[in-house]
């Protein structure tokens, strides 16, 4: 009996082969950014399923100089593939000078930006500065378009187009791809007409993740 139990297990290594290897770790891709890419990132966690580790912090990172404040909120203390980043849209709002904590306040109140553009500039350096030294791959997101309904004194109109210009140069500068999410929302929405509706953020019925899986699998030349 037990010479049959060989030979039926021999019969069953041979007719099934040596064990499979264990599969390799998926690239490992870290996503920050404000609420709109986070939102979009998430969207696109489907279409990278089994391509990819997406990972998306709870929290968005806040502006750029939070973050490099906070070069363990960024990492995670954790090694990356790919980095897929953005700030701009929290520098670029008014708050109140007279706390630490960012707290939004009118300018006609008294506010003042997060970030002046040139300070705005010297973050961003600084925050590619960190993440190259990890050795992942970063991919840049411009910031999207502010809706009107941002606006209200909160937001300058337009004010992201000049952050954006100054990011495209920095990345441009180090070589950094870049996801040009700005005009890929200008091609897919009508921006906030409504002041009364005060939602940061309206992409409802569009499709804008694409973009986001698409140069993430390019940066790591996945099909």
């Amino acid at each position: 009996m037990r010479v049959l139990k060989l030979v039926i297990l021999l019969l069953l290594v041979l007719l099934l082969g040596s064990p499979a290897r264990a599969a390799e770790p998926l690239p490992r891709v870290r996503v920050l950014g404000d609420n709109a890419h986070r939102n979009m990132a998430r969207s696109a966690a489907s279409e990278l399923e089994g391509k990819v580790t997406l990972v998306i912090p709870r929290m968005p990172v806040g502006d750029s100089g939070f973050a490099i404040s906070q070069p363990g909120g960024m990492l995670a203390g954790e090694k990356w593939d790919v980095i897929y980043f953005n700030f701009g849209f929290a520098d670029s709002h008014y708050k109140d000078p007279n706390t630490k904590a960012i707290r939004a306040m009118s300018k006609l109140a008294g506010g003042v930006r997060v970030a002046t553009p040139q300070q705005y500039e010297k973050n961003l350096r600084a925050i590619v500065q960190q993440l190259k030294s990890t050795g992942a791959k970063l991919i840049w997101a411009s910031t999207t378009p502010i809706p009107h309904a941002s606006y209200d004194n909160l937001h300058d109109p337009g004010s992201e187009i000049e952050f954006n210009a100054i990011s495209a140069r920095v990345m441009n500068e180090q070589k950094i791809s870049i996801n040009d999410m700005h005009a890929c929302v200008l091609a897919s929405m009508d921006l906030i007409e409504n002041k009364s509706d005060r939602t940061p953020f309206d992409f409802k019925g569009l499709s804008l993740h694409p973009p986001i899986a698409e140069c993430i699998l390019r940066e790591q030349q996945i099909k």
